[in-house]
Order: structure tokens, then sequence, then C-alpha cells
């Protein structure tokens, strides 16, 4: 039961949010500075006959393995300590991932003591399991701070995953998303298969998020952000929204399908504890389609934005137990979609003005240059920001978006032809039949015009 609800990747994905939490728990993560987890690192090796994970990130408690780590759930009264920031708070993850991956697996940590754990196909065939025996490692077998998890027997679909490298490169892309921020912070995680390993793999690249804003001392329209911090119901909260890119010309809309639409980076990223755990999403999930808001189309490829809600307590946010979703009905999260709907609703109807004015909005993308997540924040920390009516702990900055200068004296013509008909005008106009049909409407609708008003 444990496993029906929770992909593969999600188990492994788990493996690694114990590794943050260890080091959050050893008291190791830096304070300052914008590399808190430069140092720490998590090694996985798929193989079809076994899996591994390595990390430096602390080892486990010998008492936290005592009360619970080999426990199935967290025992009623037992904390675990040290939460701060840690996004681990079901006390299923490791087991359930070992579940997932195989049925022989054993465990190596150092923390205070050197210890291992053994987890056998005849354990998880009895009726009633239990406990766990924890034995002592002899010393100098594990580096301190290191925890290992090496499992065997892997079940049959496991063992098919782990032989595809599709399937592994999916896997990557899917750390590179969910483990983003983390990954600028300076953690450092290398998967591969064990040749892969021993030949040496550069550690996974972080997908990065990034916000169009108007270049220092530009004066007049600029593209700016929009910025919301402070607190809703006891949790930290941030929220960034705007342009990425440009927006979409009539031609590139012409083209724009679904394929595209949902592989561009358009779409809302949430983060609970820096780990992500929705990503680029378009749905209702984020606002999309509810209220005012429009559903999401290719005009609005260039929309973007993230929310980061942090907490002492990870019980406090929104967080389903696979961590790859979040609880649509929390208080916490419909006063946060709340917000975001507002951001989505202006961005969308500044790519409706502009739609029509895309050479003009170009002067605007050249005044602008990319910031990321650490300058988004250093513009919130100095901007003047007034108080969200509706949430008096939350502060924002709402820019006033460029208008374009036609907006009330120009607007759209948009017709269906046969498209014989637009080639024959093609023909006429260009003396080519493939002219792209907006140049064609625009010469025949010009000279249209020329001969009514003569």
């Amino acid at each position: 039961m444990l496993t029906r609800d929770i992909e593969l990747s999600d188990a492994l994905l788990d493996l690694l949010d114990n590794c943050v939490d260890g080091i959050l728990r050893s008291g190791q993560a830096k304070a300052d500075g914008l590399k808190p987890y430069e140092g720490f690192n998590a090694t996985l090796t798929l193989s079809k006959d076994h899996f591994s994970i390595e990390d430096n990130c602390g080892g486990i408690p010998y008492a936290i393995a005592q009360k619970y780590a080999f426990a199935m759930g967290r025992p009623p009264g037992v904390e675990e300590g040290g939460t701060q920031g840690k996004v681990g708070m079901y006390g299923i993850g490791m087991k359930r991932a070992i579940f997932k991956l195989g049925s022989d697996a054993r465990i190596e940590s150092r923390n205070d003591r050197s210890f291992f754990v053994e987890i056998n196909a005849k354990w998880m065939g009895e009726n009633s399991w239990n406990d766990l025996p924890i034995y002592e490692l002899p010393e100098g077998s594990i580096e301190a701070g290191s925890t290992k998890i090496f499992v065997t027997k892997l079940h049959p679909d496991i063992s098919l995953a782990f032989a595809q490298s599709k399937w592994i490169d999916e896997f990557r892309k899917a750390i590179a998303r969910h483990y983003a921020i983390i990954i600028e912070k300076g953690f450092s995680v290398v998967v591969g298969t064990p040749d892969e390993i021993a030949r040496g793999l550069a550690p996974i690249k972080a997908e990065p998020f990034r916000l169009l804003l108007a270049k220092p001392d530009h004066g007049g329209q600029m593209i700016e952000p929009f910025i919301y911090n402070g607190k809703i119901r006891g949790v930290d909260v941030e929220i960034y929204a705007g342009l990425y890119r440009p927006l979409l010309n009539e031609d590139e809309l012409d083209e724009e399908d679904d394929t595209r639409a949902s592989t561009d980076d358009a779409g809302w990223t949430v983060a609970c504890n820096d780990r992500i755990v929705i990503w680029k999403d378009k749905t209702k999930l984020t606002g999309w389609g509810e209220g005012t808001v429009p559903n999401y189309h290719g005009q609005f490829i260039a929309i973007t934005g993230i929310v980061l809600l942090r907490a002492d307590d990870p019980k406090k946010l929104p967080l389903t137990t696979t961590k790859r979703g979040i609880e649509g009905a929390s208080d916490v999260y419909l006063d946060v979609k709340d917000i975001m709907r507002d951001s989505t609703k202006a961005l969308t109807s500044f790519t409706n003005k502009w739609k029509r004015f895309p050479e003009k909005l170009a002067t605007l993308y050249q005044a602008s240059e990319y910031a990321d997540l650490p300058g988004l924040r250093s513009i919130a920390s100095s901007a003047e920001m007034d108080t969200v009516r509706k949430y008096p702990e939350m502060k924002k900055v709402e820019p006033r978006l460029p208008v374009p200068p036609e907006e009330k004296t120009s607007t759209r013509v948009s017709f269906v032809a046969l498209k014989k008909d637009v080639e024959f005008l093609g023909k006429h106009f260009f003396d080519d039949a493939k002219a792209k049909p907006a140049a064609v409407g625009e010469a025949a609708f010009n000279q249209s015009l020329g001969d009514a008003k003569k």
C-alpha cells in the first residue's frame, strides 16, 4: 500500500530529501551567504542489479535510528528534533523508497555512532514486522557524517527502468527541476550507472528561474516583475511573477500547438522549504482558468512565476506525502493562490494589449535584462512595498506595466479565407504563393483601404 501512490522517481527524491534534512539537522549548513549547502553531496548509482545512494550530509544520529528511522512511521510522542526548514514529516520516506526498489537492503551510517541495519525479503514477508536490529560497524569502516543505502533484489519493473538510459535522463531532469533551488544553494547531486560513476560524472545543473526587468538607470516605460513577501497563516511567503521571454508574434501564434506550450517555461512553480513541488504549472491548480483569469494559451507563453513557502514546522506547509504536488484545499495555499491569480490576471492583460504591437514592444525588451532568484530577492529587500489589503502581513510591489501608445486608436483584423485564395493573393502581391498569410491579409487590406479612400 505504501508504494502504490508514489512514482519511482518521487521515491528516490524522498531519499535526497533525507540528505538535505540531515544537513539541517546537523547544524552544519552555512548560516550566511548564497551557498549554505556547499560541500555537501549525494551520489545515486542505478543498475539493473542494484541501487545505491551515498551522501556526506551528517549521518543518522543513533537515537533517531533507534526511535523511528527504522520504525513504520513516527511513533506517538516521538519528535526528531532539529526540524527547522525540513520537508520530511511523515517518517516513511526512506522505508517507502526501499520497499519501492527491492526486497533486500543494507543501510550504513555514522553520526555519533557507526551502525548498520539490514532489511530482507524474509522480514518483509512476515505478518508482524518486528523492530529491525541495529548493529555496530567497526571503527573506521565509514566516514564521519556519511550514510550509505544499498538495495539488491530489485523488483522487475525497477530493474527495467534502471536499464534504460532514457529513464535515467528523465530522472536527472526531475532533479534539475525539483531540486533547482537546493542545487543553486550548493548541494551537489550525481546520478548515473556504475560505469558512468566510475568514469566521473559532472553534478546535475539546476534549471534556472529568471524574470525580465529594466536595466539600471533606464527611463520611461519598463518591464518589471510583481513581488510579494510576508506571512500567511504563520508561513513565510515570497512570490515573484513576470515575463521571461518576448511575446509571440502573430505568425508564431498561428504556429503554436499544444506540444510547444507544454514544453516551454511558462507557468507557475511552487516550492516548500526550497523543495520544488509544482513545476511550471498552467492549470487551475495554480489559478489558470479560475475567476477572471483566462485558461492558459500560447499567447501567454512569456508569463511565469514562482512561489516560495517556508516554515520551521513542515506540517504547516501544504505538502502531499509524495511532495510532487500541493494540498489544494489547504487554507494557506488558497490564500496564496488568490495573490497568484491577481498577478496572472495583470500579466495576461498586458499580453492582450501588446500582442498587436510586437515591434514596439521589442524596444522594451532591449532595455531589459534577466534577474535570477537571488537578484529578485535583493530587489525585494530594498524596494518600497505596499501592504496587501486582504493580507495585512503581506507586502507587495505591483508595477505599472507599459501600455502601447496606439492602444486606443488601433484594432486587430482577423478572418479566415480559403488557402487557395490566400496563395493566389500572395502570388499577386508578392509573386510568392507561399507568402505569410498575415502579410497577404495586410496587403489586401491596405489596397482595399486605399481604393476606398480614393
